[in-house]
């Protein structure tokens, strides 16, 4: 490639001397091996100005100027621009000097009359490169403090919260089973019993969220397993726990696969539990599951309330609830939010697809499709 052809370096020179900018522009052209795109200014307001907009690869600085002295003027600089790299000039060869400057965010000192025109390039792309270097060390060191706190984070929600929800809850059942309770204690433990589940499966919720978005999603354990037995298990479990809900299942075909069981497991119960939330009274829950091309193919539907039409191209998005808006059918929220973003995410990561339809008439169907078998690169 020639050198026309190599896109210039674009330089912002803070020089007050005239005389002294035009003697370093001169020293810049005479060196053939890099061409630099210079843009001259005089006063340090100029200079704050021009390195807050993007474009520049470096900063050439006079460490003397009208309305700016000293290692100030660097602190200004990077202040503004901290991505940036800079060396400054002074008409003192003070070693102290150079090291403070340096300290202070610079990437490298030249003392004026002693740079020629190799040198003043040399230092220029040094400067470019070990400020690169700098930037990606930081990158470096948040990518770790975030993957610690991250660790920290899962730490805190899978073991002490979670010991102390299961405390909870344990004891609940305890009181209930043995009995001996006048009825309003008996409501009482039961409504601690129901919220210590909720805030549970909140936890677990928030842990898949948290793995999916900073642990690069989930890690199947693929078995070869019958979704028609799953579904029959989401629903019986469900009818226990809504006993004024009708629910129809219906499932043909072989239903085999090669899915992640309790995966699998989880999806089904977050979409039937959903379309439990929002059918209305004297309606039923209906599940179907059948046999379509190399897969299974489930449905789940509902009545009631229509998602609308603007939420529905984010319905899988996290944070966002189903038809109703933030509201069940029974007038209390529903979780977080996370249930349907974590169930895309699980059918994505077998390898199928999750879609929903939602119309006044027809009611909600949410469907997914499961390949029967896992992709090659997919096994373990």
């Amino acid at each position: 490639m020639s050198m026309d052809e190599v896109k210039p370096l674009r330089l912002l020179l803070v020089e007050d001397n005239p005389g002294d900018a035009r003697l370093l522009q001169e020293e810049l052209k005479e060196v053939a091996t890099t061409r630099f795109e210079v843009r001259h200014v005089t006063r340090m307001a100029e200079a704050l100005a021009v390195v807050s907009e993007p474009g520049l690869d470096v900063v050439l600085l006079d460490l003397s100027l009208p309305d700016g002295h000293g290692l100030s003027n660097i602190e200004r600089v990077v202040q503004t621009a901290p991505a940036l790299p800079l060396v400054v000039l002074t008409g003192t060869d003070d070693e102290q000097l150079a090291m403070r400057a340096v300290h202070a965010g610079a990437q490298d000192y030249l003392v004026k009359g002693q740079a020629t025109g190799p040198l003043l390039v040399r230092a220029l792309r040094y400067a470019i490169e070990r400020k690169r270097a700098e930037e990606g060390l930081k990158r470096e060191e948040a990518a770790r403090q975030t993957a610690l706190f991250r660790e920290q984070f899962l730490g805190i929600l899978g073991h002490d919260l979670r010991n102390p929800l299961q405390a909870i809850s344990g004891n609940a059942a305890l009181l209930l089973r043995y009995g001996g309770l006048s009825e309003p204690q008996r409501k009482a433990i039961n409504r601690i019993s129901i919220s210590s589940d909720r805030m549970a499966r909140m936890i677990s919720d928030i842990l898949d969220f948290t793995r999916t978005r900073l642990g690069g999603g989930y890690t199947l354990q693929r078995t070869w397993m019958n979704v028609h037995d799953v579904l029959k298990q989401v629903v019986e479990e469900l009818e226990v726990a809504h006993p004024q809900k009708s629910f129809e299942l219906s499932v043909s075909g072989t239903g085999w696969g090669e899915w992640d069981a309790d995966r699998v497991a989880q999806a089904a119960s977050n979409l039937v539990g959903n379309a439990v939330q929002y059918s209305p009274e004297g309606s039923a829950v209906r599940v179907l599951a059948r046999d379509e091309g190399d897969g299974v193919r489930v449905e789940i539907h509902n009545q009631g309330t229509p998602i609308p039409a603007e939420r529905l191209p984010h319905i899988f998005d996290p944070f966002v609830r189903g038809q109703q808006g933030s509201r069940s059918s029974s007038g209390s929220r529903s979780g977080l939010g996370l249930g349907l973003y974590i169930t895309h995410e699980i059918v994505k990561a077998h390898g199928g697809s999750l879609q929903v339809r939602s119309t006044e008439a027809e009611g909600t169907c949410f469907w997914l499709k499961l390949p029967r078998h896992a992709p090659p690169a997919a096994k373990s």
